[in-house]
C-alpha cells in the first residue's frame, strides 16, 4: 500500500518526494525558448519532428503533437 504525502510549495506538488509536474506535458513554445536560450536554432521541421541544431553539438529532434511536448523530451532538453 502506498501512502500519499502532499506538500504544496510554489505551485510544485510532491507525492512521496517526487515532483508530479515533471510528468506533465509542456507547451512547445516553452521548450523552444529553453533550446534557443541554450544556443540551439530551429533549422527544419520534418512532419511532427522539429529539428534544432547548434554548432558543435548533435541535432535535437523534438516531436510535437497538439502543440505539446511529452515529459521525456522536456527532461532531455533540461539536461542539455
Amino acid at each position: 500500500m502506498y501512502s500519499l504525502a502532499y506538500t504544496l510549495s510554489v505551485d510544485i506538488i510532491y507525492i512521496n518526494g517526487v515532483d508530479i509536474n515533471m510528468f506533465k506535458e509542456e507547451r512547445f513554445k516553452n521548450v523552444r525558448k529553453k533550446l534557443e536560450n541554450k544556443g540551439y536554432e530551429l533549422t527544419r521541421i520534418s512532419g511532427s519532428h522539429h529539428i534544432f541544431t547548434k554548432k558543435g553539438c548533435n541535432p535535437v529532434s523534438i516531436p510535437v503533437h497538439k502543440a505539446t511536448v511529452k515529459p521525456y523530451y522536456v527532461r532531455q532538453v533540461d539536461k542539455l
